[in-house]
């Protein structure tokens, strides 16, 4: 990527009113930087490179690097535990000491001097949203309770008890408001956001129009309550509380979507998982209105070292051309991948140099000779036999995005399918793989891989399944008002609600298609085994805090409608139930270690061991059951000293993991490309192997 000051985006020759002369780099005037992309890509490296850099090429500004992810893993990264109050960064308190008795201050300007020294630089902060939440929510359900009136069928009361229901998920979008009001507060002169991985990113920019139709609905149906011809009486307080928060999220949107403010930086990697996810994401902004102003393309493998080193280089080549073929306006800029991965404020600041320099992008563009090597023959016999995946109905690949979960999923999914019989393989990844992986086309229908006995695959259609199940519950609702008008200010505030019951559901109720369709599997008992590559995950699964926020949803949509089953209602009441036993048949099975086992994917490096170590808490604290880390993609032993250095990494790295975690370890290595088709699959699944010696295991 070029130094900031040379951006080709949005560049014009003279700053902008409001920009003070100097500031060279930042002639765009844009304020917002967000980092995004898979997680494990590097987003949030790149997102603390580029804030150092914006700092020191202009020592008297303010710039906050701010992170909505919630693994944390800036604090990890700079060596310094952040809080939700804005911190400076220092490289350390000797070296400031050191550096206040080198240059004293002027007579009588001591502390003008020290003010206006504090002033510039970076500063970090991670986003605490459950606190934000908190106040904001004291007022904000009483409001919507207090707005709801008198349907055709439901009470005041009983719509309230509904509209209350729309609150949880909200603390993302109150910290990204957070975030954009330091913004516009002129304390810090530009903002630079590490934000979430893909799929809750795309949820949170979408969460302003949701709230927009919500509170639409709410405003609306108390409009029509009012009567016609009636003069209008002031707003309530709570009113003018709505209608404010209503205007704050409609600013951020606009504020998101303008290119003179705003710049996305989209991160990924060159390998076949991040570059599905990162063409998709690239439409998705698009479609979104939010300004990408470049692709930055990470770690990319330099052109020195043995055939190995070389043949890592090549799987690379395919990925960055995709890339470039995006948009011929939006530059795709290389990173070097570093055998030492920048952590702390002594390797960060030169990294940003050496990336800001834009040097790394010429020197390692590709040849158009350069590309995949052919697949390294795994070894006849692993060093120690993996042991054999838990007999549970559901086996749950996890992990951050760009590990290799989709690969190591359908691997063990080939591998039951022979030993065991029918074996279910579904994807639940908003950005599937799958198809690429087992190099055959699959749907939203449980499709026989062909080759296979007895393995189906699945690629779930969440907007499929949200649109199939939005236009039942509408026919319902019509259904239900016969004989009430349909069109105009007539219309009844419960219609209204039940038309559009999904725009007032709690934010992140779309991983209800993921709980719904595998709990379907399950109680169908058709597969012996369900094997399930789910979403990224770092640090929660969606799919599992849906649960608690699902079943608050339905029970009171189910409590409430149960009232007016005789006034046409049964037939959403009995909607809501079914959903109810689908939770809870979840629920048991996630609960039960006879019926469900998770295993953590990652990688052999430093930050990815951190991340592990915390996914794993996570899921122990929900009494999930954790059956062992694989680690993915450990290089195999080298005469090459690049090579062997980088496997010796990796492997301190997984020793790390299960010494710190107290779990078995299993090694998935790296066969040169990345595994496709059955056959490569299955050589890749025979080629696991235990970390540590454990009691007598045979290969599963």
């Amino acid at each position: 990527m070029p130094s900031p000051r040379l951006s080709r985006i949005g560049r014009r020759p003279a700053a902008p009113v409001g920009v003070k002369e100097g500031h060279v780099f930042m002639s765009d005037a844009r304020v917002l930087h967000f980092f995004g992309g898979k997680g494990g890509v590097g987003k949030t490296t790149l997102a603390a490179a580029y804030a150092l850099r914006l700092a020191e090429e202009a020592p008297k500004e303010k710039v906050l690097l701010v992170s909505l992810d919630p693994v944390r893993s800036l604090s990890d990264l700079l060596n310094k535990k952040l809080s939700a109050k804005p911190v400076k960064v220092e490289e350390d308190e000797a070296a400031a000491a050191a550096a206040r008795e080198a240059k004293p201050e002027p007579k009588g300007k001591g502390k003008a001097a020290k003010a206006t020294k504090a002033d510039g630089g970076v500063w970090a902060m991670e986003v605490e949203p459950a606190a934000l939440a908190k106040g904001f929510l004291a007022k904000y359900v009483p409001a919507l309770q207090k707005a709801a009136v008198k349907g055709q069928h439901l009470t005041e009361e009983d719509l309230g008890k509904l509209y209350g229901q729309a609150t949880p998920g909200l603390e993302e979008l109150l910290g990204l408001l957070h975030v954009v009001e330091l913004a516009d507060s002129g304390e810090f002169d530009r903002v630079v956001v590490d934000t979430a991985p893909t799929s809750h990113t795309l949820r949170l920019f979408d969460m302003p129009v949701g709230l927009r139709k919500f509170l639409g609905i709410v405003k609306a149906g108390a409009e029509r309550a009012a009567g016609k011809g009636k003069k209008a009486a002031a707003p309530s307080e709570e009113q003018l509380f709505l209608e404010e928060f209503a205007a704050k999220a409609e600013k951020l949107l606009g504020q998101l979507k303008d290119p003179a403010r705003s710049a996305f930086h989209l991160v990924t990697l060159a390998e076949p998982v991040p570059e599905a996810q990162t063409r998709m994401y690239f439409a998705q902004l698009r479609e979104r209105g939010i300004p990408v102003v470049e692709v930055v393309v990470n770690q990319v493998e330099d052109k020195e070292g043995c055939t190995a080193c070389l043949g890592r280089r090549g799987l690379q080549a395919p990925h960055v051309r995709k890339y470039q073929a995006l948009d011929k306006n939006v530059p795709v800029h290389l990173v070097l991948k570093r055998e030492v991965a920048p952590r702390g404020l002594e390797l960060l600041k030169p990294f940003a140099r050496e990336w800001a320099s834009g040097k790394e992008t010429k020197t390692m563009e590709f040849a158009a000779s350069e590309g995949p090597p052919a697949l390294v023959r795994a070894p006849s016999m692993p060093p120690i036999a993996a042991p054999p995946l838990p007999p549970t109905r559901l086996i749950f690949f996890v992990g951050q995005g760009g590990v290799g979960k989709s690969s190591c999923a359908a691997a063990a999914a080939v591998t039951l399918t022979e030993k065991e019989g029918p074996v279910l393989l579904i994807s639940t990844d908003p950005a599937h793989s799958l198809s690429d992986v087992l190099q055959s086309r699959l749907t939203d229908v449980e499709t026989q891989v062909k080759g296979t006995k007895g393995l189906y695959a699945r690629e779930l259609d969440m907007a499929g399944w949200f649109s199939n199940l939005r236009k039942r519950w509408k026919e319902k609702a019509e259904k239900a008002f016969e004989g009430a008008p349909k069109t105009g200010n007539e219309v009844p505030t419960d219609l209204l609600l039940f038309r559009n019951l999904l725009d007032a559901a709690p934010p992140g109720i779309d991983e209800l298609a993921a709980m719904s369709c595998l709990t379907d599997a399950l109680v169908q008992e058709r597969f012996k085994r369900i094997v399930v590559d789910g979403a990224p995950m770092v640090s929660s699964m969606r799919v599992v805090e849906l649960t608690d926020t699902a079943r608050g949803w339905f029970t009171a949509l189910h409590g409430v409608l149960s009232k007016y089953k005789s006034k046409g209602l049964g037939e959403l009441a009995d909607d809501m139930a079914a959903f109810l036993k689908h939770i809870k048949r979840f629920e048991d099975a996630l609960a039960s270690p006879n019926e469900s086992r998770f295993v953590v994917v990652t990688r052999g490096e430093d930050l990815a061991a951190a991340r592990s170590e915390r996914l794993v808490e996570y899921l122990k604290e929900r009494k999930l059951q954790v059956e062992r880390v694989l680690v993915n993609r450990v290089g195999p032993k080298a005469d090459c000293p690049k090579c062997e250095n980088r496997r010796k990494n990796e492997l301190n790295a997984a020793k790390v993991i299960e010494k710190k975690i107290g779990l078995p370890v299993t090694v998935a290595p790296a066969l040169g490309r990345h595994p496709a088709g059955l056959r490569e699959l299955k050589a890749f699944r025979t080629a696991w192997y235990a970390l540590s010696a454990t009691a007598k295991t045979k290969a599963a």
